[in-house]
């Protein structure tokens, strides 16, 4: 029994000699250039922090790769970078963020704000320069061949996009030229350029939706549109992105040529729904899709759709094998001047290879 009682008081002497460990026993991270993050269980992460949006965290590990993290099992956030960051009810910032278990630090021009952590939205990465904010691709293909036929076809797909934490601006054109025999045989152009504000929800403002298009075979010398709308975001992370949206403005079509008692320009009152979804299917491979429907009256065509869909494979550094399906419709085209209708659908497919940015 002696035995056992001194075991017993030598157990206690070393318990009450050593004090718990906390989670700040760890120490905290050197600057180094790092974003670090510390789990509730005490173990510090060294990485890039991509985004933070509906409570979960993206984040590149150097050693675990790319990570989601539930936001309620991070108890800290150490960044030397800017961010912009969406507090509710408040505009969105930018700066220089920390952010522990009951308060998130904000640092904006030397001054330090600080606002509960449940009133955090989302955190994005901030520019540093102008051109951080862009990004883009630009796809091209050719088909040229002579001797018993001579054929001359260019086609090609870009897209230009500007992110902002409060913004987004997306240029987009297709075209496709094609003569065979000395005889064009196709020529069209598509231009469509979208501008939206972001709000500390999903719902985002369309004030430009904007589109023109150009196919003399479909008896269309020119068609413009000018619309504004709202938008909402379905998802919006690391491996997938996903908007619907609907606006509403004006059209305006220029004929080629028209029967006598036709006009060869129109005007009507147009309504679009769409949306546009892309994923991220392997790590080498994506898909995109995106679509757009619109009405408008009888003398336009009353009814037009545009679809592009691309499967788009990784080359080599910057260039990307891309197979790309295009839809176009015009549910009823109006005749030319020779009594002619044409055709309600156009399809093309584009194969070529892409340079993004």
């Amino acid at each position: 029994m002696k035995i056992v009682s001194a075991y017993i008081g030598l157990l206690a002497s070393l318990l009450i000699a050593c004090p718990a460990v906390s989670q700040d026993s760890f120490g905290t991270p050197p600057e180094d250039g790092y974003d670090w993050i510390q789990l509730t269980s005490g173990e510090w992460l060294r990485g890039k922090l991509d985004n933070l949006f509906e409570d979960e965290l993206e984040f590149d590990s150097d050693i675990l790769d790319d990570l989601v993290l539930d936001w309620e099992d991070v108890a800290r956030v150490i960044s030397p970078r800017r961010f912009g960051v969406s507090i509710q009810g408040r505009e969105p910032v930018s700066g220089v963020v920390s952010i522990d278990e009951a308060n998130i630090q904000i640092t904006i021009a030397g001054q330090e704000y600080s606002y509960p952590r449940e009133q955090l939205v989302s955190l994005t990465i901030s520019a540093e320069r102008e051109w951080d904010r862009w990004s883009g691709e630009f796809s091209f293909g050719t088909n040229v061949r002579r001797g018993n036929t001579d054929i001359v076809e260019y086609n090609s797909i870009a897209n230009l996009e500007r992110r902002t934490p409060l913004s987004r601006f997306v240029l987009d054109y297709i075209g496709n030229y094609n003569k065979t025999e000395a005889v064009e045989v196709s020529n069209n152009h598509r231009i469509g350029g979208t501008y939206d504000r972001f709000t500390a929800s999903r719902l985002f403002w369309r004030p430009l939706n904007g589109q023109f298009f150009r196919d003399p075979f479909q008896n269309i010398d020119y068609q413009f549109s000018l619309e504004t709308g709202l938008g909402y975001e379905l998802i919006n992370n690391r491996r997938t992105t996903w908007d619907i949206y609907t606006s509403a403005g004006i059209n305006t079509t220029q004929r080629v040529s028209v029967g006598e008692l036709e006009n060869l320009r129109t005007e009507s009152p147009s309504v679009s729904l769409g949306t546009d979804f892309e994923i991220e299917l392997t790590s080498w491979m994506d898909y995109i899709l995106s679509y757009q429907m619109s009405f408008i009256d009888e003398a336009s065509g009353s009814f037009q759709h545009h679809l592009l869909t691309t499967i788009s494979t990784d080359l080599v550094w910057n260039l990307d094998f891309d197979v790309s399906f295009v839809w176009d419709r015009v549910q009823k085209p109006p005749s030319n001047a020779a009594g002619d209708t044409p055709e309600r659908d156009d399809y093309r497919l584009i194969i070529g290879i892409t340079y993004d940015f």
